[in-house]
């Protein structure tokens, strides 16, 4: 059992072909021993009554008074041809008629027949009968010698395991051949994926050509392939975004200060200078706090502080926190609908917040912000509608990545570092959700689900 289980996918095949033979020569083998052995002893047995007839025939020949010595010379030119049989006859009081020294009974086989041994040590198969007549009242024993069947068998038994060994061994390296063979497409795939390099991942294993089974896993490969090159192509843009992110601000602190040193400066210069660093500095913390909840949330983070959140209420204090900056870009905002929902309601707050804070970027003064929260029986889902111009096709799918920023043409008032809509799409993944992204000519709409599957019962 441990062979096969073998790690070796060859080896395991090969062992299991080569059981497979082995039982099957050996049931093959026995079946056909035993039929032999059957037809080989009932040989035996039709021999013995059919010379028990013959005899009983030439007793009812007989005349009486019966000619013991004619009698006898009968039953040994009957059995002349026939060394391998022998013949015993006793009257009723046990005196021998005919045959040499008595058998000795060994043991019986079945009903009337039974085992006997001879004076010479043979083991013969024999038969008891009555020869019952006018003339005569005689015991008949005829026994035939097994030796000659046994050799047979056991010579077609030595054979027959000689093949089977040799079938057996046929079809372990048949099988062997047929399965090396039948691997070499593993074996060529294996060599295709060993050529795939980070600095490479174009390479794609082969689908055409190939067993059915191998391009099911070809394909699977190739969509992870797919996935890691998308992943590489994205966190190669990540920190080149990333670097541009922090280049600006840290140029700014830099030129600042070397301005700052250039010469003499007063205290009121020096705190001006020192207040406008820390706004600086203050939005790289904000980035690189933005990116460590990114982080967190792409190596599957669970949340923690579940509990009933009102959608509703979280959007009003949304809105109360951007009462100011509503007020002074002349935008109104409506919110239709109410859910209750089991989640971490800072992070839903923080979602929220960001698609509110885009939608009040993007919409021209005078215009209204729409937020909806719509309830089906698998999710809630908060939609932030907005007017102004809407977000092109081409990037309609680009606006949840991270470090993205619409065209100026859409924003009124660029600002942020386009970590807020990534953020967005993270806490909804968190929250078995997803995103959503519509627009048209003169308005679009962005929002998140969340699932239902943590509703309050």
């Amino acid at each position: 059992m441990k062979l096969l289980n073998a790690p070796s996918i060859q080896l395991r095949l090969i062992l299991v072909f080569g059981t497979i033979a082995l039982v099957g020569s050996c049931i093959a083998g026995t079946v056909l021993f035993k039929v032999l052995s059957y037809q080989v002893r009932h040989q035996e047995f039709a021999e013995l009554t059919g010379k028990i007839e013959l005899i009983k025939h030439l007793a009812s020949l007989q005349e009486n008074p019966v000619d013991v010595n004619a009698f006898s010379q009968s039953i040994k030119t009957l059995l002349g041809g026939h060394k391998h049989l022998k013949a015993w006859i006793t009257d009723y009081e046990g005196v021998l008629i005919y045959g040499g020294s008595p058998p000795q009974m060994k043991r019986q086989i079945s009903n009337g027949e039974f085992l006997v041994r001879t004076s010479d040590g043979s083991e013969l198969r024999a038969l008891r009968t009555q020869l019952r007549t006018d003339s005569l009242n005689y015991d008949l024993v005829v026994a035939i010698n097994t030796k000659p069947g046994n050799e047979l068998l056991y010579a077609f038994g030595t054979t027959l395991l000689a093949v089977c060994a040799a079938w057996v061994v046929c079809v372990s390296m048949f099988a062997a051949w047929a399965v090396r063979r039948s691997l070499s497409s593993i074996r060529q795939l294996s060599e295709q994926a060993s050529r795939i390099r980070p600095e490479d991942l174009s390479i794609r294993l082969p689908i055409e050509n190939i067993d059915t089974e191998l391009r099911e896993l070809s394909i699977a490969f190739n969509h992870t392939l797919d996935r890691v090159q998308e992943a590489y192509r994205q966190m190669e843009g990540f920190n080149a975004d990333v670097a541009h992110e922090l280049r600006t601000p840290l140029a700014t602190l830099i030129s600042g200060s070397e301005i700052t040193l250039s010469r003499a400066r007063s205290a009121e210069e020096l705190r001006e200078t020192v207040s406008s660093h820390l706004e600086e500095l203050e939005m790289v913390q904000l980035m690189i706090n933005d990116m460590l909840f990114l982080a967190r949330a792409d190596s599957g983070a669970a949340i923690s502080e579940l509990t009933s959140t009102s959608i509703g209420k979280e959007i009003a204090i949304v809105i109360d926190y951007y009462e100011a900056m509503l007020e002074e870009s002349g935008v109104a905002v409506n919110t239709v609908g109410n859910a209750q929902v089991l989640a971490n309601s800072r992070l839903i707050r923080r979602a929220i917040s960001n698609l509110v804070s885009n939608a009040i970027k993007a919409s021209p003064r005078g215009e209204l912000i729409t937020i909806g929260i719509h309830e089906d029986p698998e999710a809630i889902q908060i939609i932030v509608r907005n007017s102004g111009a809407g977000i092109p096709v081409d990037i309609l799918s680009k606006i949840f990545d991270r470090f993205f920023r619409a065209d100026s043409a859409r924003t009124q008032r660029p600002e942020g570092h386009g970590l807020g809509l990534a953020i967005v799409k993270a806490i909804a993944r968190m929250h078995g959700g997803e995103t959503v992204a519509r627009s048209g000519k003169n308005w679009s709409e962005v929002g998140f689900n969340i699932s239902k599957k943590r509703l309050n019962p």
